[in-house]
Formats: structure tokens, sequence, C-alpha cells
């Protein structure tokens, strides 16, 4: 039974909302040739195995996926398997404007199916494709300064434009002078600048509450008070604890929800709370959180096994996810993860993680980042260098996003 490695990346339209993600797949962690065949041609079993044995919908959430096609797998029929109501087609870069590779394309658009021009860089040869293609895709990196010329020559066809591998704002703001309609790159994930932000009344209540579920010298009682000066923060703690996910418990009042969680999940419900309070950001900001929290518990379930292979010093549960919950944390608050950890009380394993990458903490959150990043190999690395075993990643990174999208419905 072969592995199969898949990560995503999302696309954003003018007004940065999510309308699609690309899935990106490999049937190992090694970037090579093997037994003989490309990656490409494997591509094709990949994706069958990927997208209809784990299902758009689980991948997706409900919105557009984009998948690459080579020319093997747009020759091989593999995009018949695919709903064509679902998925926008990506010819990869590689794809030859033959008159096979036409045909085939002006059969799938006729029935149907969006097509898109991956990694484009204009030549007379491809009018054909362009002719049938919906939308094309630029490395705006790769075109550089002939960014407007290129834009210019695809403009008669009546194409929307996709800007890929987007850095920065200034870069964002060009392309959509130009007319671009969707966008993907580090800059959404990956802010330029950082200012210092002070923490909203709500979060320095949640944060008062997360300090006193870490002191000993705490009482419930006093934590139960902290949650009844705040009706707000109370109502959505209720809601969490007497959601779905954890049972439908029934639980009516802060006391019996720290006797039924116990202070460490408590704890963990609060963290979560803390990167969703607040509005703004609007579904940008949502996919971050999304981000972090798939992070988070995917960093949690690599640690449980290495554990459970008798791996003894490896950290806890808790203080792993928290790792990955908070690797984002500078993004979503526009506050520096250092200055955070000096309000926040955290582990030793944690802040060192988070601040210096250091230890096993920090190792397994570069496993987690290199797999959501889609850097296989990186992943497969640093995964054997804690001793454990990568083909099981893309089960942790499924499970995890699924985890994670249940949450983030809670607090939205």
């Amino acid at each position: 039974m072969k592995d199969i490695f898949v990560a995503r990346q999302p696309i954003f339209d003018r007004k940065r909302s999510v309308v699609g993600y690309e899935l990106l797949y490999r049937s190992s962690s090694v970037h090579s040739v093997a037994g003989g065949a490309s990656e490409a041609a494997m591509s094709s079993s990949v994706i069958v195995d990927g997208v209809v044995g784990v299902g758009l919908q689980t991948l997706t959430e409900g919105k557009t996926a984009f998948i690459n096609l080579s020319e093997e797998m747009l020759l091989d029929d593999t995009a018949d398997l695919l709903d064509r109501s679902s998925v926008v087609l990506e010819l990869l870069e590689s794809v030859r404007p033959t008159p096979e590779v036409v045909a085939k394309v002006e059969a799938l658009a006729n029935r149907g199916y969006r097509i898109a021009l991956d990694d484009f860089v204009f030549s007379e040869g491809h009018a054909p494709l362009l002719e049938l293609a919906h939308i094309v895709k630029v490395d705006v990196i790769e075109a550089g300064a002939d960014l407007a010329t290129l834009v210019e020559q695809v403009r008669p066809y009546g194409v929307e434009l996709l800007a890929e591998k987007v850095e920065n704002e200034e870069v964002h703001q060009r392309c959509t002078e130009l007319g671009f309609s969707y966008f993907q790159g580090f800059h959404y994930f990956r802010p330029e600048t950082l200012s210092r932000k002070d923490l909203s009344a709500q979060t320095v209540a949640i944060v008062r509450v997360m300090n006193m579920l870490q002191d000993p010298d705490t009482t419930d009682r006093q934590i139960e008070e902290a949650f009844r000066a705040d009706p707000t923060l109370t109502y959505k703690l209720l809601r969490i604890v007497n959601s779905a996910s954890l049972g439908g418990r029934g639980v009516q009042s802060i006391g019996h929800a720290l006797r039924l969680l116990g202070r460490e999940p408590l704890y963990r419900w609060m963290c979560l709370l803390m990167m969703t309070v607040g509005a703004g950001g609007g579904e940008m900001r949502l996919e971050m959180i999304k981000a972090a929290l798939l992070r988070a518990r995917m960093c949690e379930i690599v640690g449980d096994t290495l554990r459970s292979a008798r791996n003894r010093d490896i950290p806890d549960g808790g203080s792993l996810f928290l790792v990955g919950l908070f690797s984002r944390i500078d993004q979503i608050l526009g506050i520096p993860v250092r200055e955070l950890l000096g309000e926040v009380a955290v582990t030793r394993d944690v802040r060192d993680a988070l601040v210096d990458g250091a230890g096993k903490a920090g190792q397994i959150l570069r496993v987690v980042e290199a797999y959501t990043d889609a850097e296989w190999s990186a992943a497969a690395d640093e995964l054997a260098q804690l001793g454990g075993d990568d083909s099981a990643l893309p089960e942790f990174y499924l499970e995890s996003l699924g985890w994670a999208a249940d949450r983030l419905a809670l607090h939205t």
C-alpha cells in the first residue's frame, strides 16, 4: 500500500476571501525518480487514492479544489474521476500544446470542467490552450519586470489571472492593479511587517484566566469567579463544553465545567478562545487560525505517536499542542511571540521551542511545519531524527485538518 502525502494552499479572491485550495500530492516523501517512473507519471494513481479515497470535502471543506494534471494524467483520462463542479484542473507548465492535448482539453472544457494553466509563460504556440483556459496562473517572482507585459499578452483571451508566490503587500497591490482576480503565496500567512498591538480587553481577561489555571495556588472557586465577571467568556466556554465534539454533556455552570474537564483541558480551550476573540481580518484571519489549530493538533498527534514508541523524552501532548498553536500567534494577534510569552504562563519546553526552535518540541514543530508546507523530504528527515516513521503523516494531517475545522466552527 503506497503512502500518500497531501497538503493544501489556500487561494484568495480580491476581497481576501478563500475561494479554494490547491492540493499538493506526492506518492512518497522522496522528490526523485522511483522505479523508472517519473513523479508526474505516478501522480495519476496518487490523485485516485488521495482525492477519490480521502474525499474532496475533507480536503477543501466544500470549496474548489485546484488539482495539478501532468500530460500523462490528462491523456489517461484521470480528470474523468473528478467532479467538475468541485475542481479546477491545473495543466502543469510541462504540458505541451499538441493536437492530442488540445483536443483532450477542449473535450473537458465542453463537459464543464474549468481549466487553469499553471506557471504560465506566454508563447504563440500556447494560443490553442489559452483559448480554452478559464484561469492563467502566473509565478510573479519568475515574471518579475515582465509581469505587465504578460498580462497584456493574455488579456485578449478573456482569462482570469491568478498570482502565485505573492510574498508581500506591495506585490499584492501591483497584481490587483494589473487585474489579477486570485492570489496565493506566503504573504497571506507571513505578513511583511509586524506592529505591536495591545491585547483587547477580552483577550486580557482570557490571559488572566489562563494564568490562574496554571497557578497551583489558585482555587477552583477563584477561577469560577473570574468567569462570572465576564458573561461573554462564560457563554463561549459553556457553548464549547456543551458541544457535540465533547459529547454534549449538558454543562450548566463553570464549576461543573471545571470538574468535568480539569485544568489542563480547560487551559487548552482558553488558548483557542484567545486565538479567536475579536473582530476583523475576515476569511484570511480565519484561515490563519485554522492553520494554527491544524499545527497544534498535528504536533500533539506526532508527539503521542513518538511517545507510544517508548521515546520517553518527548514533551507531553499539552505542551506540544501549545507549541503548534502559538507558532502563528504573531500573525494572528499582531504580537511577537517573545512578548506574548511574557504575559502568558507556559512551560519551559513550550518557550524554548517557540523562541529558539529548541528541544524535541521545536523539532516536532519543524516536522509539522515542513509537512504542511508540502516539504515532504524535510518532514521525513526531521521525523527520522526523532526515531519516527513518516508514513503516518498524511493520516495525521487529515485528522488534524478535520479537527481544526470542527473546533473553529465552535468559535465563529
